[in-house]
């Protein structure tokens, strides 16, 4: 799929690089073309005014033949030079001297008494502004036979002394050279400019190949994972190179995929501990149940093992509770009801739910609290149900006679509340994953019996739904501390 629409993108950008490649060939070509008939016209102007200045001197040496001479041969020299054709033409159309009129043009021109004569007014005109202009096409159809386009440049001159005819002799110098002729200039540049073209589009193909391989991929790649991942394959991450935008993808999909993998080992990890958190007590009951219906179990003993039974139906009773609080919170229907209570009462009665537990390990509690009495505002069963599941994990997993302690403090005008533990602490590759659902740092069964890693996760939950986190800080060997804060009343 990645590589089909790629294909397309390139092929897009092919046709596109091409288009962009002509337009500026094209473009290129017109303003040569432009400038090199400017640049021409430019010239052709030059020799006009030569011209005027050599038919100055030839009536003023009153046309004798050796100026004659000397003119005819000027024109013809300055017509081979700029590939052109020169006539003087007076403002009645009449070509007075020439360079050369071809036989196609004789016969587009009048003859009157030798003197050949244009046969269109425009053709022969003054500039109105009195300065030399600039015409391009067939000069008014002179030149339709030729089949080109000519370049006529225009520079008029007029010597009030002499009379022709009765008028005085005025008219203009024409040079006349057909644009092919001009434009092979701009073709031999376009020819060296074509090459330059084909090469960039090559290396640009080229590189474009070399991205679009860059590009796809990883994408093909990730596309590949992807399928193997569906059929259960977790071990299928991308290798990467760079900083750039795919590399970040490909570190980013690693990323998901290492996200993922942990995720259902915890699924798998979580399926186990249900099963056996399940299967172990109601076995219990199961069997203490038939005891005493047979009669295995003497009846003085029935009410002994009938508490068994209890704290066994019990222990499946939270367990059903955490996952009811966990679909619940996975379906955003947890809310709070913010009310204000001391936090430390509260500390004290979690205390007091888990003082056999404490007697039992013979573990040392210390409380420090900052004031006797601090009043907070958040949700008082919720925050009672963080503060038994951090102490419940500190008994858990603190040896006998060890140590656990509870600080609350002002910070940042927040009650900071600090539960820490002299367990056997939290390995640091756990550390990231701690509040994760179904997520048992304690991989064996030999300390953490009785949770399947939901624990936590409700901890998390809790205080997110109180818009406030929790922190976890702990050295293996050493013990563990969760911080987490809540509002003070007067904030």
């Amino acid at each position: 799929m990645f590589r089909t629409i790629f294909q397309k993108m390139m092929l897009i950008f092919i046709v596109a690089l091409f288009l962009c490649f002509t337009l500026t060939a094209v473009l290129f070509n017109i303003s040569l073309n432009r400038y090199v008939i400017d640049q021409r016209a430019e010239v052709l102007n030059l020799y006009g005014e030569r011209i005027c200045y050599s038919l100055n001197v030839l009536i003023d040496n009153r046309m004798d033949s050796d100026s004659s001479l000397l003119f005819q041969s000027l024109l013809e020299v300055m017509a081979n030079n700029t590939s052109s054709l020169i006539w003087i033409v007076d403002d009645t159309g009449n070509i007075f001297a020439y360079s050369q009129i071809t036989a196609h043009l004789i016969e587009k021109l009048e003859n009157n008494k030798g003197i050949y004569q244009l046969t269109n007014p425009k053709q022969y005109a003054l500039p109105k502004s009195g300065k030399s202009s600039t015409e391009t096409g067939n000069f008014f159809g002179l030149f339709d036979e030729t089949g080109m386009q000519w370049l006529t440049v225009k520079i008029p001159f007029s010597f009030s002394n002499v009379i022709i005819n009765g008028r005085a002799f005025q008219g203009n110098v024409m040079l006349h050279t057909p644009i092919p002729e001009i434009k092979k200039t701009g073709s031999a540049i376009t020819n060296l400019f074509l090459p330059a073209i084909i090469l960039s589009l090559i290396f640009s193909l080229f590189f474009l190949y070399i991205l679009s391989k860059r590009i796809t991929s990883p994408l093909i790649q990730m596309t590949q994972a992807a399928r193997r991942i569906s059929s259960g394959e977790w071990q299928s991450k991308l290798t990467y190179k760079g900083n750039d935008e795919v590399a970040i993808l490909a570190k980013s999909f690693n990323h998901m995929l290492e996200t993922l993998e942990n995720l259902e080992k915890m699924r798998r990890d979580f399926v186990a501990n249900i099963s056996h958190e399940l299967r172990t007590p109601m076995t219990s009951i199961n069997g203490f149940i038939e005891g005493i219906l047979d009669g295995t179990i003497p009846e003085e003993k029935q009410k002994e093992y009938l508490g068994i039974v209890k704290d066994e139906v019990k222990r499946l009773q939270r367990l059903v509770n955490d996952m009811l609080e966990v679909a619940r919170m996975e379906a955003g229907e947890l809310k709070v009801n913010i009310t204000v209570f001391d936090i430390c009462e509260i500390v004290r009665i979690s205390v007091i739910q888990l003082q056999q537990a404490l007697e039992d390990k013979n573990i040392n509690f210390r409380a420090n609290f900052e004031q006797e009495v601090m009043l907070v505002s958040a949700d008082r069963d919720a925050i009672q149900r963080v503060l038994i599941n951090l102490l419940h994990n500190a008994v858990k997993f603190t040896p006998e006679s060890g140590q656990i302690s509870v600080s609350i403090n002002t910070v940042k005008g927040k009650a900071e509340i600090t539960v820490t533990d002299s367990g056997i602490g939290i390995l640091s590759d756990d550390l990231p994953f701690i509040f994760d659902r179904f997520h048992k740092a304690d991989k064996s069964r030999g300390r953490d019996k009785t949770s399947v890693g939901l624990g936590l996760y409700i901890v998390k939950n809790i205080m997110k739904a109180h818009d406030e986190e929790i922190n976890v800080t702990s050295e293996s060997g050493k013990g563990t501390s969760f911080i987490f804060s809540l509002p003070l009343k007067d904030t």
